[in-house]
Order: C-alpha cells, then sequence, then structure tokens
C-alpha cells in the first residue's frame, strides 16, 4: 500500500476568520468516509467488500457497517429516492458528479506559475471531453481575491470560455444563475471580493458546496499554499483549518495538480497537505501533464462510500481518521479526520 508522500508543514496559531466561520458537519453515530482505492495509476480497485477495510478513529478500531462502490455513471448514488425526499421535502442528491475547477492565477505572474498554467489550460479544456451527461463543472479563479467565473454545468463552450478566461486577472460579470445544484448564491460578492488568500477563497468554496448532498470532486490547478518562512519552512496560516474543515464536512476531495515549471518548489508543500487532508492526490505537471490528468480522470470514475460507526468512547471534537485495505500495491485516498460537537 502507497499513500501519498507527506512533508512537513507548520501550522501558525491565530483566530480563524470571524468573517468567514466553516460550517460543521455533525455526525452523531455514524461516519461517512469516501475512498478511493487505486493502482498506482489511478485504476480504481473493485469488488472490495466491508471487510477488506480497515477503519481506525483516534488509534481506535470502527466498525464498517456498510460499504456501496458507486462509479462515475452512477444517478443519484445516494440519498433518498424521489418519493422519500418529496414526502420529507429533502433536495435529491444532483445526478452525476459535480466537479469544481480552482485555478490559482499568480497575481504577480511569475513566469515559472503562468508558463504552467497556459500549458495547463489546454489539457482542463480536454477533461471536459472526459464527462459524462449528467455531470456539471463549475469555474473559479484565485489571484488577488476569489472570482466566480462560471456555476455549474454542463455547457462546454461556456465551461470552455470560463477556463481560458481564469489565465486573465479580470474582473468578471456577475455569473449566470443556473438551476439546482448551484454554488454561486451561497457566496456574497463582498465575501468573494474579501477573501485575500487562496485559503480563505476555499473556506468560502467549502461553505457554499456544504449545502448540496453527496460527494464533489474539486481539480485545483495550482502553484502553492501556505508562506515560506526562511529557517523554518512552509507555514500554513491559520486560515487553513477552518478552510480544511469545511472542505471536510461538504466532503468535497481536492485533486491537486501543481502547474508550476519546476522540478520542485516549496510552496508545493501546502498543495500536498490540502490534497492529503481531504483525501486526493497531489500530482506535478512540469514533466508529464498528461499523464497526471490521466490518473486523476481514472481515479475519479469511482469511490467506495464507508459507514462507519462511531466509537462511543469518542468524546466531541476532532478525530483523526485512518484507512487501510488489505491488499498489496494500490494507493488509499480517505480524509484524515472529522469533526463533530
Amino acid at each position: 500500500m502507497t499513500r501519498l508522500p507527506f512533508i512537513g508543514v507548520l501550522l501558525l496559531a491565530g483566530p480563524l476568520l470571524a468573517q468567514a466561520p466553516f460550517q460543521e458537519q455533525i455526525t452523531v453515530e455514524r461516519i461517512i468516509i469516501d475512498a478511493h482505492v487505486t493502482k498506482y495509476d489511478g485504476t480504481p480497485i473493485t469488488g472490495l467488500k466491508a471487510g477488506d477495510f480497515k477503519v481506525k478513529v483516534d488509534g481506535k478500531t470502527a466498525e464498517v457497517e456498510s460499504l456501496e462502490w458507486v462509479d462515475s455513471s452512477t444517478a443519484y448514488p445516494e440519498g433518498p429516492s424521489i418519493e422519500e425526499a418529496y414526502a420529507k421535502h429533502e433536495e435529491l442528491p444532483p445526478r452525476g458528479r459535480l466537479i469544481v475547477l480552482y485555478f490559482q492565477t499568480d497575481f504577480g505572474r511569475a513566469r515559472e506559475r503562468i508558463k504552467g498554467q497556459m500549458k495547463m489550460t489546454q489539457y482542463a479544456i480536454d477533461f471536459l471531453d472526459t464527462l459524462l451527461p449528467d455531470d456539471r463543472v463549475a469555474v473559479i479563479s484565485f489571484d488577488s481575491h476569489l472570482k466566480l467565473r462560471q456555476d455549474f454545468t454542463s455547457n462546454r463552450s461556456m465551461l470552455e470560455y470560463a477556463i481560458k478566461d481564469a489565465m486573465s486577472i479580470n474582473e468578471p460579470p456577475a455569473p449566470q444563475l443556473v438551476p439546482s445544484p448551484a454554488l454561486f448564491p451561497k457566496i456574497k460578492a463582498q465575501d468573494a471580493r474579501d477573501a485575500a488568500s487562496s485559503e480563505q477563497a476555499l473556506l468560502l468554496i467549502g461553505n457554499a458546496l456544504l449545502p448540496i448532498p453527496g460527494p464533489k470532486s474539486m481539480i485545483m490547478f495550482g502553484w502553492g499554499l501556505g508562506d515560506f518562512i526562511p529557517g523554518i519552512g512552509v507555514a500554513m496560516t491559520h486560515d487553513y483549518i477552518p478552510a480544511k474543515r469545511a472542505l471536510e464536512s461538504s466532503r468535497t476531495t481536492v485533486f491537486v495538480l501543481d502547474v508550476t515549471e519546476a522540478d520542485y518548489h516549496t510552496l508545493e508543500a501546502g498543495l500536498q497537505m490540502a490534497a492529503k487532508d481531504t483525501g486526493g492526490s497531489y500530482q506535478k505537471t512540469y514533466l508529464f501533464p498528461q499523464l497526471a490528468m490521466d490518473k486523476i480522470e481514472k481515479t475519479m470514475s469511482g469511490y467506495y462510500v464507508l459507514v462507519v460507526k462511531r466509537p462511543p468512547e469518542l468524546q466531541r471534537g476532532v478525530h483523526k481518521i485512518f484507512v487501510d485495505v488489505k491488499r498489496r500495491g494500490i494507493e488509499i485516498l480517505a480524509r484524515d479526520s472529522f469533526a463533530d460537537k
């Protein structure tokens, strides 16, 4: 079994964002874990049973009550039936996958970052050809602040335009309203303008995704997270923890494509942390961008939903999650914590 490489990253203590606190999903007796189990190239491992999984919460063994395999073509993979939702006045989970394309566009226009994003723009557009009819995609960019470029849609021409436009540092017009599920009505324009860091932007996105049922995926075309401090290393700001909690609670998995044109750079440690914490993966795109895209496409094609019984002796708070599978030569991607009250 292989896990994502972990590079130590310092978390700076500090107050949480008062203007945009994260919203937490409360799970009383059951914990839902979305897990991707794949070969090294991203090909999903299918046919696993509940007994194949070993889950620990804060080091305590947790029982896997049920297990479901969900592939990318499954409509309404979770939640109530149409009749049940109508009777309970609940919203149906959306058909297909919900995917957010998040572009970090360097406001300073550093050559190694902009060149990498320019290259990956075409790969992002080509990715649209792999979508299924019920999949919907939103496009968001960040340079000096969060910019909402396209809400969830399957319209390829609109998505292609938004992806290309993410290269610029212009101020896009207000996004067009789309049928539910919609992302942008849950993000106030002023909050988007006030989001002065990628971590704050991720917090807003996570909170906006929280009311939408089911799992979501984010593909982050990024150049770095955190701040480099000489003699210490990369420090994640106090904005990162609430962003992580919001993404976890909304069941959003972050797949990172590092666009920086370099074999190594300091801020990649922050990108690796965001991927690891949310159950996603980190891929460099400098030398083999198509391989990186192919691996993410394969990984996103299916996942397991584990319903885990919460160990009764746990106190309320933040808990570490460990997921293992009794197989060799595989990768396991699952979020590493959950919080309750």
